[in-house]
């Protein structure tokens, strides 16, 4: 038997301490372990890989549906953005010192949620739930690089911020859009003004007004522009994981179980 407990301690350890030597190698305090740093990234999304493959076997669906599971892919879905852009744009590397800490944070949260299975009921069985659901992930993972470049990396042209950003508002209606589709075969409407549907909403629009405010000629050259590109992100974050907290949605049937 796997005790998922103690590998999603291991999974957190490993995204820690990659985060430590990152920050050590920006701090001056150890050199050229940059590589090793990336090393342990991808050792710790293989086991994460790993602890998702057993809980499908074990349940014999797609770990995607309960707020344990949920919490857990976005981790994952985060390390994978940043090992991909870091790949591909190595002045992404910095974005390690946000996106690590808040996967090995989410990982850890991941425990705080019942680890059981939840009846698969019809409402479930479609495609429709695995598309929204990895577009929620996916988003999560590319918008929080997104701040992650905007915050952390010294060196990244507004240019890319910009893609980035672009990606994240994309992932997120097409998000949007997935879900309204699956609730219109589940409940029977494609819009219900439900309070996680709502924000999600207001999520996009922020996205929207930041990118179009980008656009403008007075906004380039306006103290602080960068920032703003972070409001959307912490929207993002407050209905993904905190609005249930504080409301009661359609979607809590599930996602607190």
């Amino acid at each position: 038997m796997w005790d998922a407990s103690l590998i999603h301690g291991g999974i957190a350890a490993i995204y820690a301490a990659a985060w430590g030597l990152l920050l050590g190698a920006r701090m001056g305090w150890w050199r050229r372990v940059d590589g090793l740093a990336m090393a342990l990234v991808l050792a710790g999304c293989i086991l994460h890989l790993y602890l998702l493959q057993q809980r499908w076997w074990e349940f014999g669906r797609l770990p995607i549906v309960t707020r344990y599971e949920n919490i857990s892919v976005d981790a994952l879905a985060v390390v994978v953005a940043y090992l991909v852009a870091q790949w591909r744009l190595p002045r992404l590397r910095d974005g390690g010192l946000l996106t690590l800490p808040l996967a090995a944070i989410g990982v850890l949260a991941a425990l705080q949620y019942n680890q059981g299975s939840f009846p698969w009921t019809p409402a479930l069985r479609t495609n429709w739930l695995v598309i929204h659901a990895t577009l929620n992930s996916v988003a999560v993972g590319i918008g929080t690089l997104a701040a992650a470049a905007i915050l952390v990396p010294g060196q990244v042209p507004e240019a890319l911020k910009g893609r980035l950003l672009a990606w994240s508002f994309f992932l997120w209606c097409a998000m949007i859009a997935a879900g309204s589709y699956w609730a219109s075969m589940s409940w029977g409407r494609f819009w219900g003004w439900d309070p996680i549907e709502s924000w999600a909403l207001a999520t996009a629009l922020a996205y929207a007004l930041v990118l179009h405010m980008r656009l403008k000629p007075a906004w380039r050259n306006r103290p602080g522009r960068v920032i703003y590109g972070l409001f959307p992100f912490a929207m993002m974050m407050f209905t993904t994981y905190g609005l249930l907290m504080v409301r009661s949605s359609a979607h809590s049937q599930y996602l607190f179980q």
